[in-house]
């Protein structure tokens, strides 16, 4: 077996993919002793060639980024006949890897995964570059929680020429499955485009395959341009409609129909992962990891904490020391008290409605309401107007009994009456009933505030 090639400062310690055009190795980089990968254009390709021009245009894209979820660049080195970069080692598993281990992943996981890659997208976007390879193999899972998109070979930007074919010879090559309609058409790049293979992938974490799965590339293809994906819900049960909405809409054929941008995607993927307890997305994707094997168990001597987040060691204080504080933040309290009393008296003396107060932000006791509607609806809470939809966010509210009222120009109102307890998330899911065309496509934007309308929506 021949030696692998010598790359200055680096040791190379094990070949990952030698192909025609590209060669990939596992290295040390000195002296620094951190593991790194090294990518390297293949010993019989020329630096005067396109495909070597590709190597040095995706390691410019990637210096341009910086962000958590995108694999770092170290380096860039043009020596003689031989060019290569040095890239973050990230040690974990490509999400394509533990698909094959799992058949697919729980909802929690899921949603922190494509959470976490809409995130790397929506910080590429906003420098002007999109992926364009969005799909399991091209997204790292590490040992630590952690979610990397990788591989910026066919990366597009208006400030380099686009790569003249896949830079890895075919190797990441998976035929059209995770490619959006316009991507199969050939026309220009679209960022949108990211956000329909990041769809395909969510729906394949959820399903276990893909929605579009055919025989062949040419009938897939095909299913991906013209016929709507099978219903997720009808092949996970239990799943949220919530999450179900914000796959459908990742894979709408029209790029003006999806989300405007990946920013709006991780907005609209916030509300399923809070009702999934899957914010922290490290610990979501952590626990599925361990229960596919592929991590060890923590003991109880080593709480996961320990592994997300160093918290800081807290000394012992001296009850004086202690107490201050306490007493100061009793001060405060007692004065924020007073504040709000007089603030009360003054409102019902400047004649403001009787027994009419506004959402608290912060409610004590509190609950969360959801409201999902079809196609779109405002959501006036008490007779107040706090939100509109499809997506709403989650809405703080105190437990107990509230009164929701969904209005859309061209729909009957909807009226629902809600009872919530301490700590309950509630979904409320409405299709309006629609009594003529929309006047628009997408719902206005919500008016919130003190100047929003406020009505009388008691029974």
């Amino acid at each position: 077996m021949p030696a692998p090639p010598r790359f200055d400062g680096c040791d190379v310690v094990e070949t990952l993919h030698a192909g025609a055009i590209s060669e990939l190795y596992r290295g040390v980089q000195r002296p620094l002793g951190r593991p790194v990968l090294i990518k390297a254009i293949g010993a019989s390709i020329l630096p005067s060639s396109p495909f070597a021009a590709s190597l040095e245009r995706e390691a410019r894209l990637l210096a341009e980024l910086d962000h958590p979820n995108i694999v770092e660049v170290y380096d860039f080195v043009r020596k003689d006949d031989r060019m290569w970069m040095v890239l973050e080692h990230v040690d974990g598993w490509t999400l394509s890897e533990v698909l094959s281990r799992v058949g697919r992943l729980p909802q929690e996981a899921a949603t922190a995964v494509a959470l976490e890659v809409a995130r790397a997208l929506a910080h590429a976007h906003e420098k002007g570059i999109s992926h364009r390879d969005v799909q399991p193999r091209n997204i790292v899972l590490s040992r630590r929680g952690e979610v990397k998109l990788v591989n910026f070979s066919v990366a597009s930007t208006e400030r380099l020429e686009t790569a003249p074919e896949l830079l890895d010879g075919g190797a990441s090559y998976a035929g059209p499955s995770y490619m959006s309609p316009e991507q199969i058409l050939g026309e220009p790049p679209d960022p949108r485009s990211d956000l329909f293979s990041l769809g395909v992938v969510l729906y394949e974490m959820l399903a276990g395959e893909r929605p579009f799965k055919a025989p062949d590339e040419r009938n897939e293809a095909l299913r991906i341009r013209s016929e709507p994906p099978p219903p997720l819900g009808r092949r996970v049960s239990g799943l949220l409609p919530a999450l179900e909405r914000v796959v459908l809409r990742c894979l709408e054929k029209m790029p003006s129909d999806r989300f405007d941008n990946a920013a709006e995607l991780c907005e609209a993927l916030e509300g399923p992962a809070r009702e999934l307890s899957s914010l922290h997305t490290q610990r979501a994707l952590l626990n599925a990891l361990t229960r596919a094997g592929l991590v060890a168990v923590e003991t109880k001597s080593k709480a996961p904490e320990r592994v997300l987040s160093a918290a800081p060691r807290v000394r012992p204080l001296g009850f004086a020391r202690a107490a201050w504080p306490l007493l100061a933040l009793c001060a405060l309290l007692a004065v924020g008290i007073a504040g709000v009393q007089l603030a009360a008296r003054r409102d019902r003396e400047s004649g403001g409605q009787a027994g009419r107060t506004k959402l608290e932000l912060v409610p004590q006791n509190v609950a969360y309401l959801r409201v999902v509607a079809e196609p779109w609806a405002h959501v006036i809470i008490n007779g107040q107007q706090v939100d509109t939809t499809p997506f709403a966010r989650s809405i703080p509210l105190p437990a107990g009994l509230h009164y929701v009222r969904l209005e859309h120009p061209q729909a009957a109102t909807e009226r629902r009456t809600i009872k919530l307890a301490p700590g309950e998330t509630v979904l409320l899911d409405v299709r309006m009933k629609l009594t003529g065309p929309l006047p628009s496509a997408e719902p206005p934007k919500p008016r919130l505030g003190p100047d929003a309308g406020v009505e009388d929506d008691s029974p």
